[in-house]
């Protein structure tokens, strides 16, 4: 909506003033009042910089750590895991347990021996040793303290009475078990806080995850597996 405005005559010469022509519209959009190629450009100009910013953004939350590509992350896990298995020490053969007549007397280690507690007597490990040992009878499990020594009679370790009633045999005296130290198995127990394999993108492909498992896993030595039998003792 437009208005025509007249001015008062100029008292000096008595004139005639000139006609305003007053766009009210202006008052309610200012924008009108923008050359629309001016705006264009300003628009294009803030696009830019919005862009410019972001990119800009990422780079910085990037910079410093350069990303592992996925075929290289698989292949750094499974020689971590590799290694791991490789070092590992575990022992099977046969357990036995004794309790109310070795009750009171000393240990190996200097302290008193108590049916209760969950000790183990073993030959070679250093005492204070902590010992996951598993049934492979009952597939029940109990973490033990070397604080003796023994067994005789080709087993591999003397559980305490309450050991051994936490896995189930002290009706049969003997058990067929596994142990390993609780140093070795402790890792698995509690996960990495990161992911050991890198995000896969699109373009990755399950043949790089085969090919990187084929370079990463060789044919493990003999020599020092982990394994060990103790040789048989004599009572």
């Amino acid at each position: 909506m437009c208005y025509l405005v007249r001015s008062e005559p100029v008292p000096s010469t008595g004139e005639e003033p000139d006609i305003v022509r007053f766009d009210l519209s202006v008052l309610r959009n200012p924008l009108r009042c923008i050359p629309l190629r001016s705006m264009t450009f300003a628009v294009a100009l803030a696009g830019l910089a919005s862009h410019h910013a972001a990119h800009a953004s990422d780079d910085s939350a990037t910079d410093g750590t350069p990303k592992t590509s996925w075929a290289d992350s698989v292949r750094a896990a499974l020689a971590n895991r590799a290694h791991q298995a490789a070092h590992a020490w575990s022992q099977h053969g046969m357990a036995s347990w004794y309790g109310r007549h070795f009750h009171g007397r000393r240990t190996a280690s200097g302290t008193t021996f108590n049916t209760n507690d969950l000790t183990a007597a073993h030959p070679s490990l250093p005492l204070g040793t902590k010992l996951l040992v598993t049934s492979q009878d009952t597939g029940r499990s109990v973490v033990v303290t070397v604080n003796d020594r023994g067994p005789f009679n080709s087993r591999i370790i003397d559980l305490s009475h309450a050991a051994a009633a936490k896995i189930g045999m002290l009706g049969a005296g003997t058990a067929h078990v596994t142990i390993a130290k609780m140093t070795d198995i402790a890792p698995s127990m509690h996960p990495a806080t990161e992911p050991e394999v890198a995000e896969a993108d699109p373009s990755d492909t399950s043949a790089q995850a085969i090919q990187a498992a084929g370079t990463s896993i060789a044919p493990a030595s003999r020599h020092g597996s982990g394994t060990h039998r103790t040789p048989h003792h004599h009572h």
